[in-house]
């Protein structure tokens, strides 16, 4: 694990946030990722950073909590709690979080309880997230192996084999499984950047998504949207958010959606797997929404305010990506949604439509871009979804076919 540890450290540091001299760094992680998150904060430091701070995550401690605090102890926590990230916001810091839990870490813990304390620490956050999702400050999420998350996976392996096997996957589709990881990332935001500008250049007023899975969804596009993907840019310095990312991805006009969409992809919120999500929107509201398995955190995701019943993302991911190829549900979003097209309900980045990052929230709205304390990403790429696009000047051109881009798009 030494080898992955120095690349994934490598990646994030130098690539994901890209730490310049001086700046401060905020660390999220896991007791599980320990040796991992010593590399990270070494080569902060190595490349100038002026302080970095870690906080750890354990799986344990959040499920204790979650059993013995009151709806009401979740979501009025002190204010203390929320302003140290608050505080890399305010200096224009940077944020690394690495995922390391286990996907069913909360199943058996009270739903309305995860639905509250989440939208209260959402809101406690405001100051972060406003600026996280503008991209006025650089932040970037990487995950590592856990052992439950492995042996759900792998069900089949013994568990040693199966956190080998996850760790090895992880390398492969962060692409840190070479002598470069810096430069294989050059590459493939370059590839993602040309993708992205080719949308961008189609002037599209609304896609039309449909597949045999039952979706059959016209998603409006407001004027001057901007596709993103790859390397973004934050005061002149670029970083990568997500890592993997295999999309191209935009925000829809959250006041012209209009069909059924169905998800193609279980849905890990929480700490609990949501099976067999289907929404039915009308003029932009989700007017009707069901779900096979624990539907109560669907609805606490939906019924969290007004822009919670919109979508504020739409992304684009061939079937046929390198994740997809491993046919392997990884039950962690940051790894699905790359493997998927996908949707997210609630808020949109201002960053996705022309000058928006300078706009007002009254702005943004008159515009169609949707707001919300929620973003949660859902997967709906099947083998057989078609996409279909009516540009501004009237032409239909199709985008997707058979779940991969058409040559037009490549």
């Amino acid at each position: 694990m030494k080898k992955l540890n120095k690349q994934l450290a490598k990646a994030v540091v130098y690539t994901g946030v890209n730490v310049q001299p001086g700046e401060e760094v905020y660390v999220i992680t896991s007791v599980h990722a320990v040796d991992l998150t010593h590399e990270v904060v070494k080569l902060c430091y190595e490349r100038g950073a002026k302080r970095v701070v870690v906080r750890y995550r354990d799986d344990e401690l959040t499920r204790l909590d979650f059993k013995y605090q009151s709806v009401d102890t979740l979501v009025n926590k002190p204010q203390f709690m929320y302003e140290e990230r608050n505080y890399f916001a305010d200096v224009n810091g940077c944020v690394i979080n690495i995922l390391c839990d286990d996907p069913n870490g909360l199943k058996d813990a009270d739903g309305n309880k995860i639905s509250e304390s989440r939208k209260a620490d959402m809101k406690g956050l405001a100051r972060y997230y406003a600026k996280s999702m503008s991209h006025k400050i650089k932040w970037s999420i990487i995950a590592y192996p856990h052992p439950a998350w492995a042996k759900l996976m792998f069900p089949d392996m013994k568990g040693r084999d199966a956190y080998k096997k996850l760790a090895k996957y992880i390398a492969k589709t962060t692409r840190v499984d070479n002598d470069d990881p810096v430069d294989a990332w050059k590459k493939h935001s370059a590839a993602l950047m040309r993708r992205r500008e080719k949308l961008n250049d189609a002037n599209i007023k609304r896609f039309r998504y449909k597949n045999s899975l039952g979706t059959d969804l016209y998603v409006g596009m407001p004027e001057g949207y901007v596709f993103g993907g790859g390397a973004d840019d934050c005061n002149g310095v670029t970083f990568n958010a997500n890592m993997p990312t295999e999309e191209v991805f935009s925000a829809p006009d959250c006041n012209n959606i209009d069909g059924i969409v169905k998800a193609s992809m279980p849905l890990c919120y929480g700490g609990k797997i949501i099976e067999g999500i289907a929404l039915e929107f009308e003029h932009g509201r989700i007017t009707k929404y069901t779900a096979k398995t624990n539907e109560d955190i669907l609805k606490g995701i939906i019924e969290t305010d007004e822009g919670s019943r919109s979508l504020g993302e739409i992304a684009l991911v061939p079937y046929d990506s390198p994740i997809s190829k491993l046919r392997t549900l990884f039950y962690e979003t940051l790894f699905d949604e790359n493997a998927s097209c996908h949707f997210a309900i609630g808020q949109a980045y201002p960053t996705c439509l022309k000058g928006g990052r300078d706009m007002t929230e009254d702005e943004l709205k008159a515009k169609g871009i949707n707001d919300s304390d929620v973003h949660v990403d859902f997967m709906v790429g099947t083998k057989d979804l078609s996409i279909t696009a009516e540009t501004r000047d009237g032409k239909t051109i199709t985008v997707f076919e058979n779940g991969n881009f058409t040559k037009d798009f490549e």
